[in-house]
């Protein structure tokens, strides 16, 4: 069982909310309806995971497949590399590997004895990656994700719950109880940043050097420095931010509890908050191809089609 202690971003929406049959909203399209916790493109296509090992595949035509993930463990994370090449994490420490795009997956580290999920994972090439949990696991993998090797970047055991890289080489790691790192060697190093708040962090975000960085009742702030400096994001209002993503466009777009949804295309500089009819809590949002905005959470996934 998972200690109590690690509630927090995805793990805590896997844990505190109870999978929901709800019926389709009128503000999109229903795709599915599990506690979904995370999606990634894979080229044209989203790749969604979620509780009990559940993989959706689909994108904004409206036809989803399942994948085979070979796993019953809640799924808090998921990474593409390219279309083909990917990776997912979660309870059990689990550590997922696809080759074909997320239709079948293999199982490339599983360690339920020690009782540290897995939160996030983020590869900078098609060998090097890392995965971060609750207790201050931090793993690498110079392989592939075949194998990985225990790393530690913190003297104490906070829960590391996001990472953000880039090509650039920097890397950066948040968590709880103000818990915000940076590596400008690509995860070799590490240094401890002042962070803006003390509470938890649930995501990091980076479009260019501008970096969103958000967690507890509507704390979000940006900085245009790689973490040097941060400011609010004055629009953030007041829910709990649990996941998002940026577009190749440098597009951000956020979700949280109450069905709220944030979006910005300067960096948060300026953003537009709303919120979802249902109120249900969302744990990311993905632009799609189409236009078409993916939004997964307590409710399963829902597809917002683009603006006419």
């Amino acid at each position: 069982m998972t200690p109590p202690r690690a509630l927090g971003g995805r793990l805590g929406a896997a844990l505190l909310l109870a999978a929901c049959w709800a019926a389709p909203s009128r503000a999109g399209v229903r795709t599915d309806t599990h506690l979904m916790l995370d999606c990634a493109l894979a080229g044209a296509r989203a790749v969604c995971v979620g509780e009990r090992g559940r993989v959706l595949l689909g994108g904004d035509g409206g036809d989803w497949a399942e994948g085979r993930s070979g796993t019953e463990a809640t799924l808090t994370a998921v990474f593409f590399h390219d279309e083909r090449l990917g990776w997912a994490v979660g309870h059990d420490g689990v550590i997922l590997r696809t080759q074909d795009g997320g239709a079948s997956w293999t199982t490339a580290r599983s360690a339920p004895e020690e009782e540290k999920p897995l939160l996030d994972v983020w590869f900078s090439d098609a060998r090097r990656g890392f995965a971060a949990g609750a207790y201050g696991l931090f793993l690498e993998s110079s392989d592939g994700g075949a194998t990985w090797t225990p790393r530690k970047v913190l003297e104490d055991d906070r829960h590391l719950n996001a990472l953000a890289g880039g090509a650039d080489g920097n890397l950066f790691v948040a968590g709880e109880s103000g818990l915000l790192l940076r590596s400008s060697d690509g995860g070799r190093t590490f240094k401890a940043l002042q962070a803006p708040y003390q509470g938890s962090y649930f995501g990091l975000l980076r479009a260019g050097r501008d970096l969103l960085l958000f967690g507890l009742r509507g704390r979000l702030f940006r900085s245009a420095d790689l973490g040097r400096t941060w400011g609010p994001v004055k629009e953030a209002g007041e829910a709990t931010w649990l996941g998002g993503s940026v577009g190749p466009d440098g597009e951000a777009v956020l979700a949280g509890y109450g069905g709220s949804v944030l979006t910005t295309r300067d960096g948060g500089r300026t953003a537009a908050l709303r919120q979802r009819p249902d109120a249900k809590a969302l744990s990311a949002a993905l632009r799609l191809p189409g236009g078409g905005l993916l939004l997964a959470g307590e409710a399963g996934l829902a597809v917002e089609e683009a603006a006419p």
